[in-house]
């Protein structure tokens, strides 16, 4: 009996230490070594002393539990195999770096109460009304974005209802309509660009156009961006070599650094007086005023507009790089610029040109030719 009982207590102790190496285990196996082991020990633990175990039986048994945990670790390495599947498929999204692609972007990831950015753009002056959708199909909030200049722009959806309560995370959707004066119409919301970066939301690679998420599984195209014309028998322009020149650009940008304002205002051009909206926009490209100038303030040719530095509360902006779009019920307004580079600024960490006697502040990429 003694002889029985040190060998039951070495087999309880063996039990306890796999039970404990073993608990990290998924406590979901239908049968897993711990439930295996367990009733081992309680098999020899009750085992008639008179008629014990065959040697051949404990072996089977122990042949099973080896196969079992065979199993278990052909079943391990599969998960293995299938989350580096997983991992090499997200890896793929790397291919769409700098090609241009066009995608529908309809959709909006909801995630802690968070929403991702949906995406429309106008081609003309519009009121706007966005109304978003749960995966069911039922309206859950419509947004009145009101009268809008021609460009892309943000949903600005906040994540909550009709009752201001926040939504359950999930997939949502989204349609946006546009009123040019002829009643409200559906406006299409695909994106074309260059893919700039990658994002994950979710868990889910999405890629970056124009500072805008777009899901792989939305594009419709996808193709090499055009490459540029050079004369090969030159090099490229480093921006010091543009000091000293006239150029012509497209930037319609304004500088913020305490009481100062950069440039010559906001600059447009007309075929003729008349109505004119100015929407300011920050860096992130988030409307934060519109100015209305009535056809009286305006003239035929050049008009310059001063803008005081504050939001559409009137309140004073922070310092930083802001953009400005002007547009009238015609649509005839230009606001192509040009002038002599007199320098080079550096501001958070992005260089821009200095141009004219006013510090117009231009980027590189919007240069349009150079005398």
């Amino acid at each position: 009996m003694t002889i029985d009982a040190t060998g039951r207590s070495s087999l309880e102790k063996l039990a306890g230490s796999y039970k404990t190496s073993t608990e990290k285990q998924d406590k979901e196996d239908y049968l897993g070594r711990e439930d295996f082991l367990t009733m081992l020990v309680a098999q020899l633990q009750n085992q008639d002393p008179l008629n014990p175990m065959q040697g051949s039986d404990f072996s089977a048994q122990l042949a099973q539990f080896s196969s079992l945990e065979q199993l278990l670790n052909l079943n391990e390495s599969m998960k293995t195999m299938v989350s580096a599947f997983e991992n090499s498929s997200e890896v793929d999204v790397m291919k769409y770096m700098g090609k241009s692609i066009t995608g529908e972007v309809n959709s909006i990831d909801v995630s802690d109460g968070t929403p991702s950015k949906g995406f429309y753009k106008l081609s003309s002056m519009s009121d706007v009304m966005v109304t978003v959708y749960n995966s069911e199909g039922h309206a859950v909030k419509t947004i009145y974005p009101g009268q809008q200049v021609p460009g892309d722009y943000d949903i600005g959806w906040d994540g909550t209802d009709y009752h201001g309560k926040t939504v359950p995370d999930g997939s949502y959707s989204y349609g946006v309509m546009a009123n040019r004066g002829n009643g409200f119409t559906a406006i299409p919301t695909s994106i074309s660009g260059v893919v700039e970066g990658i994002t994950y939301q979710n868990g889910k690679p999405y890629l970056m156009v124009d500072g805008f998420p777009v899901s792989p599984d939305s594009l419709v195209t996808v193709s090499q961006p055009p490459t540029p014309t050079t004369d090969s028998s030159t090099s490229p322009m480093s921006m010091l070599d543009y000091l000293g020149k006239t150029i012509s650009y497209s930037d319609n940008l304004l500088l913020v650094e305490g009481e100062k304002i950069s440039g010559n205002g906001i600059q447009f051009t007309l075929d003729a007086p008349e109505d004119v909206q100015i929407q300011i926009l920050d860096s992130n490209g988030n409307e934060i005023n519109m100015l209305s100038i009535p056809a009286d303030g305006t003239a035929m040719g050049k008009n310059v507009f001063q803008w005081d530095g504050t939001d559409i509360a009137n309140d004073k902006v922070p310092n930083g790089i802001y953009a400005y779009r002007v547009a009238s019920p015609s649509g005839n307004v230009s606001m192509d610029n040009s002038g002599e580079v007199t320098g080079i600024k550096n501001f958070n960490g992005s260089q821009y040109f200095v141009v004219g006697n006013h510090d117009d502040i231009v980027t590189l990429s919007s240069v349009l030719g150079v005398e």
